[in-house]
């Protein structure tokens, strides 16, 4: 049975974003040094719920599943940005430097102290750098919408101007 309610909700969440991806453009802050390689895109039509071995993954509705390469050239960076759903970020080389909204930083690559896995599910802007270059992998599992929005492009944050 489909909640009428949470439909409605979702539809102006997206009708929302929609309008804001082409209001913020502008005052957004571009990428810069940055190819990929899509592999794969494709719909979970299902609720997912896995608690096992202390990892715990759910949905609740129907999402949009990605799976990209990342090439980030020496100096390159993605601009100020967020991802609706929740991502998941393997650095296969190099040091990627993840910096939030207040200008805190914090780096992931082989052999870095904070590992080389970060994870991110949350609506605050947020900008990678590598300054020698870098390499990762992206998983992005996204509301079901259409088409899918896998990023949404955020103002530069005051800390940052």
């Amino acid at each position: 049975m489909v909640n009428l309610q949470k439909l409605a909700r979702t539809t102006a969440i997206l009708a929302c974003a929609a309008a804001g991806l082409t209001a913020t453009v502008l005052l957004a802050s571009p990428g810069s040094g940055l190819t990929s390689t899509v592999f794969v895109t494709a719909t979970n039509q299902y609720d997912a719920l896995i608690n096992q071995d202390r990892v715990k993954f759910q949905t609740k509705d129907p999402t949009v599943v990605r799976v990209q390469k990342l090439v980030f050239a020496a100096g390159g960076y993605s601009g100020w940005h967020h991802h609706p759903g929740t991502i998941i970020v393997a650095v296969e080389s190099g040091i990627v430097t993840l910096f939030d909204a207040n200008c805190g930083s914090r780096s992931y690559g082989p052999g870095n102290p904070n590992g080389s896995v970060f994870v991110e599910g949350h609506d605050e802007a947020q900008q990678a750098y590598s300054a020698a270059g870098a390499t990762v992998y992206v998983t992005y599992i996204a509301p079901n919408a259409s088409p899918p929005v896998f990023r949404i492009e955020d103002d530069i944050p005051a800390c940052a101007q």
